[in-house]
């Protein structure tokens, strides 16, 4: 059978049960768990290709619903609820024994560990296959009972790795005996190296999983004896599940495909690193995300003074992003006053907006042919040799911090740009609202939101992330004269409004709108407009539009004002009849008692509104329209128009229907753009 680890005569209890990790797991995790209070999707899946770490986990989540039955639990909820903080000390403490003890990571002097690893996951692959083919329902456990069936291989003494694979054997037993949880795991275990013919009326998952590993060792055996008799019992034991059996050919097949995904899944495990250089990353990403909270700029000061200490990096200067006004302007650090620095976003070459754009850290060196005016003029002014550009912060608290040194110190920070940038990240982060900090003890975010939205938003927030940094690298390349410059710019907004939508989602004492915007209101029906062009070309209805000049600009939430006017001119678009025309006007109007407001009205040509539905319009009511519309859009309209202290009124006939948005407006307006 498989080999065990390096050994040792020393007894060791099952209290002091301890297995080696794979260290690229364990480096990885290290890595991107540094600073994170969640799990991400390759973090979780890493978790449960590793035999050792897989046991942690499901000790923690077992300590969470105690005297459960494993086939209860919904493993991908429950990691998405595990105390992280936890599970770090887990992943600190394998990398800390690795580091006092190399050994552990090689089987045998000359033997990589790697092979033993490939080994088990084919086996938790194979169970998983034959699970699914005989109809056993439990896919996760199958996963796990063909992977704990490994576990003994892994085990190590206190000082050392035990030479006993019968004491091995006996320690996992009694570790996964004491999991306050029912399962038929243990079991794995305790008949690992039972006759075929002895578990011919054992419980399905026990059969699946010795099964899968007498198949999978066996085609690593170099012995033919053994060879023959591990398969002999691996095909007798997959063909006893259920009254349709397998075909040794069959077998053969899924054997083959199980060897082949625990080569897939094993290229996404980094080569092992220096496990103490990861250690210290790790600590570094920690420091940083504890120094987080409401002062960011006391963060970020936190920050340039470990990059200082610890990198050789001086004279840092933070430049915050003002939404509004698209400028990076320079903020104090250390109690001092900062340079007067306040640079354009658009169109500017500067390391610092090259590093908000792409989320990654910038290096620019003084004799570079294309450093830009600016840096370059740092770069003397601090006698330095370069200038590192890191984006910090997140969301709507974003900016940079430009920090000096010499060419060895830049070039250590240009072979680590992720974990740099990471440490930005963390360091300007704001910190959870209240609501969904997790409790320590019981693992539970407090939000009422189901598990499975809870995890669909989390998990949103990467792949717009992703897309929000390969637009800004598209503009940068383009340029801001490009022909489709306006449309990146929409799509960049509009990405920016579904994260705060998601952000409103899990956290629910914060309001999903809560930024006042200084808006262009006729520029914003313009983008619009430009937004809906599929829908309305399509029907070959035309849009007309007749915007005032000189608008006051509002202050108001800009991301409501869109899902008003959006919600009005879909309904529009949708009420008129092909060919037929909308209206969308603005106007500043001032009422009889001297109240000033700023009028929109979105007007279509379409049939009409019944007058048995006229007086409960705005009610949340089920729709006509089909499955896709829920009856909604106009109850949100009038509710997001009177958060907005505006109202809303409507006049409808036979040739069309026209929406009236009132807003109020200010006493001293700003004058804004408008449209000719």
């Amino acid at each position: 059978m498989a080999r065990t680890l390096p050994p040792s005569n020393t007894p060791a209890s099952s209290d002091a049960l301890t297995c080696v990790s794979h260290p690229g797991i364990v480096a990885a995790l290290l890595d991107s768990l540094g600073g994170q209070n969640t799990l991400g999707h390759d973090e979780r899946q890493m978790l449960l290709l590793d035999p050792a770490l897989s046991l942690h986990v499901l000790s923690i989540i077992a300590s969470q619903q105690p005297h459960a039955l494993l086939t209860e639990i919904d493993l991908t909820e429950a990691l998405d609820h595990l105390n992280t903080s936890a599970l770090k000390q887990v992943i600190l403490a394998s990398a800390i024994r690795q580091i006092v003890n190399p050994a552990s990571r090689k089987a045998t002097e000359a033997e990589d560990t790697s092979a033993l690893w490939l080994q088990a996951i084919a086996t938790a692959a194979l169970s998983r296959a034959l699970a699914e083919a005989q109809d056993y329902h439990h896919l996760e456990e199958a996963w796990l009972a063909g992977l704990f069936s490994h576990l003994p291989v892994f085990v190590q003494g206190s000082a050392q790795p035990l030479n006993d694979p019968k004491h091995a054997q006996q320690m996992c037993l009694e570790r996964l005996e004491r999991l306050p949880i029912r399962s038929f795991l243990p079991d794995v275990v305790r008949y690992l190296h039972e006759p075929a013919s002895r578990l011919l009326d054992a419980a399905p998952l026990v059969r699946l999983a010795l099964a899968s590993h007498r198949l999978v060792v066996q085609s690593q055996a170099k012995t033919p004896s053994t060879n023959k008799m591990l398969a002999d019992d691996g095909v007798f034991l997959a063909q006893s599940l259920s009254s349709r059996p397998i075909s040794t050919e069959t077998l053969s097949r899924m054997l083959q495909t199980a060897h082949q995904t625990a080569a897939h899944l094993t290229e996404t495990i980094p080569t092992p690193s220096d496990m103490s250089a990861d250690v210290v990353r790790f600590g570094r990403l920690e420091g940083a995300a504890n120094h987080a909270g409401a002062d960011i700029e006391q963060a970020i000061t936190s920050l340039a003074n470990s990059l200082a200490a610890e990198d050789g990096l001086y004279d840092p200067i933070y430049l915050a992003l003002n939404k509004r006004t698209s400028m990076l302007v320079a903020h104090p650090l250390n109690d001092k006053e900062p340079p007067p620095i306040t640079l354009r976003v658009e169109g500017s070459n500067t390391a610092a907006v090259r590093a908000l754009f792409t989320r990654s850290s910038v290096v620019v060196y003084a004799k570079s042919s294309d450093t830009a005016v600016l840096d370059q003029q740092l770069i003397r002014q601090a006698k330095a040799d370069g200038l590192a550009a890191l984006p910090v912060g997140e969301g709507d608290y974003r900016g940079v911090l430009l920090i000096c040194g010499d060419k060895d110190a830049l070039q250590k920070l240009e072979a680590e740009p992720r974990h740099y940038a990471r440490l930005g990240e963390l360091a300007g982060r704001t910190p959870p609202p209240p609501s969904v900090i997790v409790e320590s003890g019981a693992g539970r975010a407090l939000d009422a939101l189901p598990g499975r939205v809870r995890r669909a938003a989390h998990e949103v927030n990467n792949p717009l992330g992703i897309i929000k940094n390969y637009l800004a690298i598209l503009k940068v390349k383009l340029g801001d004269d490009a022909p489709i410059a306006d449309e990146l710019r929409i799509i960049h907004e509009e990405l920016d409004r579904i994260v705060r939508i998601v952000r409103g989602m899990l956290h629910e004492d914060v309001e999903m709108g809560e930024l006042d915007e200084d808006t262009d209101i006729n520029l914003l029906l313009d983008d619009m407009v430009k937004v809906t062009a599929p829908t309305w070309h399509a029907k070959g209805v035309q849009i007309k539009t007749e915007l005032s000049t000189g608008l006051p600009r509002l202050q108001q939430d800009r991301d409501k004002l869109k899902q008003i006017v959006l919600n009005l001119l879909l309904n529009a678009l949708e009420a008129t009849p092909e060919g037929g025309t909308v209206r969308l006007e603005t106007a500043a109007v001032t009422n009889q008692r001297r109240e000033r407001f700023l009028e929109i009205l979105v007007a279509d040509s379409g049939p009409g509104i019944a007058p048995d539905r006229a007086d409960v319009l705005f009610d949340v009511v089920e729709s006509d329209k089909g499955e896709h519309h829920a009856g909604l859009g106009l109850s949100i309209v009038k509710t997001l128009t009177e958060s907005l202290d505006g109202f809303i009124t409507f006049k409808s006939t036979a040739s069309g229907t026209t929406f009236q948005i009132s807003l109020p407006l200010g006493e001293t307006p700003k004058t804004g753009g408008g449209k000719q």
